[in-house]
């Protein structure tokens, strides 16, 4: 019960100072209808609890969860092993990051159907299972983590000067979207698990990084992913904005499609 607690605490010391800005700066310099600045309040209040209630979830399941598997890819001692699986939980664990289905959808929006939300979600998925994968071989093998820094931005900076200057923010944006609230714990719990059972006087250290390392795949796999495709133009018609009457509507009209994607 303290570690709900704690977490409602957690969430609400992020939430509240955003939630006091909005309303200052609607009896200040920026004023809002009133049913928009309700459904906002009920808004805040809703991602308090439960974001709170997702963070209890993910402190006694998912972390737990992680060190045990980061202890079984690691036990198995064999390359091919380490990698597939590596790659097969990095993969799994950004496909159900909420963050990441929020930009995937944004990025499909903004493009006008252009750029599909399945694709962003797979590439970028397939990017950070990629990194996991290699990132858990360099703890394996204890290789320096400013090596593989060196190479693997080395290889982003040269992409970057190919691609578009949209895709270029799109991959950007897709690597922050992959460090959520379900991802990182998970893959701080697998660096951690495997760097335990490797042992030795730097295993503390080499827990670190690995969250680091897989936030370069997604920006490698969308600026593959233009490169091989050949598209450069994303530009699209954005979706407009659809004006809410009353204050529990589109809380009504959203939620079955939320439920739905969560699921």
């Amino acid at each position: 019960m303290n570690l709900l607690k704690s977490k409602f605490k957690e969430v609400s010391m992020s939430v509240l100072p955003i939630t006091i800005l909005v309303v200052l700066l609607n009896f200040t310099l920026v004023p809002i209808e009133s049913d928009m600045l309700i459904r906002f309040l009920i808004g805040s209040l809703m991602v308090i609890l439960g974001l709170g209630i997702f963070l209890f979830g993910a402190e006694i399941g998912i972390t737990p969860i992680g060190n045990l598997m980061g202890e079984t890819v690691a036990r198995s001692n064999k390359v091919s092993i380490v990698g597939v699986l590596g790659f097969l939980l990095g993969f799994l664990i950004t496909v159900a990051e909420p963050d990441l289905q929020i930009l995937a959808n944004q990025v499909s929006d903004a493009s006008g159907g252009k750029i599909s939300a399945p694709s962003i979600l797979i590439v970028v998925s397939i990017g950070v299972g990629a990194m996991v994968a290699i990132g858990l071989l360099r703890i394996l093998f204890e290789k320096p983590l400013n090596k593989l820094y060196t190479i693997v931005y080395f290889i982003i900076f040269i992409l970057g000067l190919k691609v578009s200057e949209e895709f270029l923010a799109i991959s950007v944006d897709a690597s922050g979207a992959t460090t959520g609230a379900m991802t990182t714990p998970f893959i701080l719990a697998l660096g951690l698990g495997v760097s335990q059972l490797k042992g030795g006087k730097t295993s503390e250290e080499d827990s670190f990084g690995l969250v680091g390392v897989a936030s370069a795949g997604p920006i490698l796999a969308v600026m593959l992913m233009s490169v091989i495709a050949g598209v450069t133009d994303v530009q699209g018609e954005a979706e407009k904005f659809i004006y809410h009457s009353g204050i529990l509507q589109p809380f009504l009209e959203e939620f079955p499609q939320m439920m739905k994607e969560i699921t």
